[in-house]
């Protein structure tokens, strides 16, 4: 039994690691920024959890809504909208759940999503339409799910190193 299932996690390993369309099949989360749905790969999501008390730090970057404590560990609320073309104000509500990535040992990051399905959706990686390379929407890789084409969000595409290390000093700081 354990020879069937080392292969499954090497092949998901090694295609987590692929950021084109290369037409494999993964399983999505689909959530909601402002009245936008995009899908993010479900061996992304650390956890998805409700948004908690929200501790204000000072602005070190225009990123950073503040930090959650989620069982013991700091992890930084990040508002990406502008930066993928939204209005940034968003408001809280009962169907917002903070999303959390893993970016490195040690250090983890959330997004605000004002609703997410819980239920995983099968997709297949699509290549950027043609139409699309010379607009704003080429920092997105696209997923066709149930016959949907929907952005694929991946939260390191959006931060530089640069932000990455201010975010881990504010961590560090706690």
């Amino acid at each position: 039994m354990m020879s069937q299932i080392l292969p499954l996690i090497r092949r998901i390993a090694e295609n987590s690691k692929v950021r084109d369309g290369d037409g494999r099949l993964e399983k999505f989360f689909l959530f909601k920024f402002s009245a936008k749905t995009f899908a993010v790969p479900a061996v992304d999501v650390t956890e998805v959890v409700m948004p908690g008390s929200l501790i204000q730090v000072p602005q070190q970057s225009d990123l950073l809504t503040g930090v959650v404590n989620i069982r013991g560990t700091v992890v930084p609320v990040l508002n990406l909208r502008d930066r993928i073309g939204l209005d940034r104000q968003f408001e809280i509500s009962e169907d917002s759940r903070l999303m959390v990535f893993k970016i490195k040992p040690g250090l983890y990051l959330a997004v605000t999503a004002d609703n997410i399905e819980y239920r995983l959706k099968e997709g297949v990686l699509a290549s950027v339409p043609l139409e699309l390379v010379g607009s704003s929407e080429k920092s997105f890789r696209n997923a066709m799910i149930d016959d949907v084409r929907y952005h694929v969000f991946m939260i390191d595409q959006w931060l530089s190193s640069s932000e990455i290390e201010i975010l881990q000093k504010v961590v560090e700081s706690f």
